[in-house]
């Protein structure tokens, strides 16, 4: 088990208003992210997003959970997951235990164009009727696979920083000299082990393979036993249901330092209360409200962090109906006040 440690840094996403995050890609012209990194500096908790890449993980040390379109999977040291492309997701701990993670970001525009045939594999296995992750086991030779190569390609991005000493003294992302061929192999490489891999879940006809479900813990099931009739949904639901999602995420992105109610961010999906409300829990795994509040305190840190301005100015700045109310969400939510976070 990991300890709780307070974060170094903090960092955070580049998302746009629909959730979508900007990739920060290391090189020019290779569509491909990878570091290994320590959950702590994103609070414990990444905000949710989505990318049309892949993205491989792998957990180093401790275990910490990721949720993906619904579902939360427990990982442990040694174990990972692909998330599909266009899905919902995000890493975090819900007891804000320290986990390290190697994650690698890849766009299949690295393939796409190589031929139909590769451009035809995409396009099936990123579909919205197919499995929205995929669970990898050391103990799984191809799986096993997966998980070195997601290590490999981390160090072929960043290298060992101890073992060139005429370097220390570079930021770890300067990739001036970085040679990218072994980056780009490593990636075509992944793509192509699981590409193939994802399978079709479950229809509303009943038909096709289960998809996964959620145990009592919060931790997903990924041995093929139902969710239950709740959670069986057609392709073309699902996919109306993720676009009404981004809908109302995208409101709250735009307009979170404004009052807003739960019928304002309903409104915005044009749906009702308690649908807007089951749409967030299936596929943000938060409340509408418990979203909002993630979001401006996101901005409250950044504020923190960049500026001078008192407490009650970023409480007002973020939407917060008085200091004294933000002061006592802030340390809920982090184990400080805004000044003691400040001062760290």
């Amino acid at each position: 088990m990991g300890v709780t440690a307070e974060p170094q840094e903090t960092r955070r996403l580049s998302l746009l208003s629909d959730l979508s995050e900007r990739v920060p890609y290391a090189v020019r012209g290779l569509p491909v992210y990878a570091r290994c990194d320590s959950l702590s500096i994103y609070d414990y908790r990444c905000a949710c997003h989505w990318h049309r890449d892949l993205e491989f993980v792998r957990v180093v040390s401790g275990t910490m959970r990721y949720f993906v379109n619904g579902a939360v999977t427990r990982l442990s040291a040694g174990e990972g997951l692909v998330v599909n492309s266009s899905r919902l997701h995000y890493g975090f701990s819900p007891d804000r235990q320290e986990a390290r993670f190697s994650c690698a970001v890849i766009d299949p525009s690295l393939v796409e164009g190589f031929s139909q045939g590769v451009a035809a594999r995409c396009e099936r296995a990123f579909a919205q009727d197919m499995d929205d992750l995929l669970f990898l086991s050391p103990d799984v030779d191809w799986q096993r696979g997966v998980l070195m190569d997601i290590d490999r390609i981390v160090e072929q991005l960043h290298g060992d920083r101890r073992l060139r000493p005429s370097e220390v003294d570079r930021p770890m992302d300067d990739a001036a000299d970085l040679d990218p061929l072994p980056a780009a192999m490593t990636a075509i490489g992944l793509l192509d082990q699981v590409l193939d891999r994802f399978r079709p879940t479950r229809r509303s006809d009943g038909t096709g393979p289960a998809p996964y479900g959620i145990h009592g813990d919060g931790t997903a099931d990924t041995t093929g036993t139902t969710a239950g009739p709740d959670h069986v949904v057609s392709a073309s639901d699902d996919q109306r249901d993720r676009l009404t999602v981004l809908r109302m995420t995208g409101l709250i992105q735009r307009r979170f330092a404004e009052p807003l109610s739960l019928d304002d961010i309903a409104a915005a999906g044009s749906v009702g209360r308690s649908r807007c409300c089951a749409l967030f829990r299936r596929y943000v795994g938060r409340t509408p409200n418990g979203y909002l509040t993630d979001r401006r305190l996101e901005e409250a840190k950044r504020l923190l962090d960049g500026t001078n301005g008192s407490v009650a100015e970023i409480a007002r700045a973020c939407g917060f109906a008085s200091s004294s109310y933000f002061i006592s969400v802030f340390r809920r939510r982090t184990g400080l006040t805004p000044k003691a976070y400040r001062a760290r």
